[in-house]
């Protein structure tokens, strides 16, 4: 084992994907800000809420997202979604325009995220071993936050900046470049999927399905991942009803909560990359969701506003541990041929979750009020630990099968 420096420094091919996905997931964040900008100053809520729609209808495509990732050389398939986004973008930038045409543009960016994601992920175990699998992930996860903690403010930014629009959307589709460039530092692994095996779209994303049904620790983390989200991402409705209708924080408490809640992910993920190296991820997982429990509930209880930017640092704290946890227990349990198809699957069910606590988060706050909401959703998020307990059962120390890594071709 070695540090997560020398991890980076000894492994090109690794740290040439970490920072391709870097970039990108910064480039992800700006894309989501200035469209939404975009929107408002062309079509007022209605325009904006119609593209985030089309942004999030292609996520629930996971099992199908996965086949390509399975059966396409990995290496070709992220530098084709990086190069097509950054052209889907950089039209955008040229044109602006109007929304019927902007919504089927934004739709065909969510389908290239929705591939493009799990492809990444699906590559760690390929390029890092078992025992700095954990680490290599906290690296990644760090690389999600800059997209929640540094893409926003700088789309905000250059889209204030001379140029406007366009020139924030210009730098977007420039990520995207730079992160096609730094994928080609990857080697030319062959696709998971043997060519020969090949068969139709449909029948593979049902076989990617299949898999995940009837393999008994994978349906169980999928479903507990739908729970987790479920119950957890009610914070996005109820926060601002609680730091303003129950605390009177006005909109800079909402803010200072909002963002502990990014500064937690961003701990931890650093802590990860260090302290995470040869545990278990099982038993990050189950810490993680706990103190995602604990942050929600703390949350709902508080008194005062610092008191809800602690919670929510332990919250954000938890969501961290949990990614990083889920993608190390995948990576080391499934088999490398299903492996983009069960991410898939995963980012699925997390989008999935996540409607549900929209439409019942605002429900619940209407019903019981904003304190009540996050008790109730912390204590659902400890039920969660009922659902992950087959999983510690079935073998406490992660001796998961591993497959050999493959060679790389010219």
């Amino acid at each position: 084992m070695v540090d997560t420096r020398a991890l980076l420094r000894g492994n090109p091919a690794f740290r040439a994907l970490v920072a391709s996905r870097a970039v990108s997931f910064v480039g992800d964040g700006i894309t989501a800000t200035v469209l939404v900008l975009l929107a408002a100053q062309q079509n007022g809520p209605a325009g904006v809420g119609l593209l985030l729609f089309a942004n999030a209808l292609p996520r629930f495509g996971g099992p199908l997202a996965g086949v390509f990732v399975d059966r396409v050389q990995t290496r070709k398939l992220m530098m084709s979604c990086e190069l097509t986004s950054a052209l889907v973008i950089g039209l955008v930038a040229v044109a602006l325009p109007p929304l019927p045409v902007l919504i089927p543009l934004v739709a065909l960016a969510g389908v290239l995220a929705t591939i493009r994601n799990p492809a990444g992920r699906s590559l760690v175990p390929v390029l890092v071993d078992q025992a700095d699998r954990a680490p290599a992930n906290a690296l990644f996860a760090l690389g999600r936050t800059l997209q929640l903690a540094v893409g926003p403010g700088l789309g905000g930014l250059l889209a204030a900046a001379p140029g406007g629009i366009h020139t924030a959307l210009a730098v977007d589709a420039a990520t995207f470049v730079a992160s096609a460039l730094l994928l080609s530092g990857l080697p030319a692994f062959p696709a998971a999927r043997d060519p020969a095996a090949v068969t139709g779209m449909w029948a593979e994303a049902a076989a990617g399905l299949r898999y995940v049904a009837t393999h008994r620790q994978v349906r169980v983390l999928v479903l507990a991942l739908f729970l987790t989200v479920a119950f957890a991402a009610v914070d996005n409705v109820a926060l601002v009803f609680l730091t303003s209708d129950r605390l009177h924080a006005g909109a800079a408490g909402y803010g200072f909560a909002a963002s502990a809640f990014g500064v937690g992910m961003l701990l931890a993920s650093v802590a990860c990359t260090r302290l995470a190296r040869g545990r278990s991820p099982l038993a990050l997982l189950v810490l993680a969701t706990a103190a995602t429990g604990v942050g929600m509930i703390l949350t709902g209880l508080a008194p005062a506003v610092a008191v809800v930017v602690a919670a929510q640092l332990i919250a954000g704290a938890g969501n961290a541990g949990e990614n990083i946890g889920y993608d190390t227990v995948v990576q080391n349990l499934v088999a490398r041929q299903f492996l983009g198809r069960v991410f898939g699957t995963f980012g699925t069910a997390a989008q999935l979750g996540a409607g549900l606590a929209y439409i019942s988060g605002g429900v619940l706050v209407s019903l019981v009020g904003a304190r009540a909401a996050f008790v109730v959703a912390g204590a659902g998020t400890f039920a969660v630990l009922l659902i992950l307990a087959p999983v510690l059962r079935r073998n406490s120390h992660d001796r998961f099968p591993q497959s050999p890594k493959p060679t790389s071709t010219t």
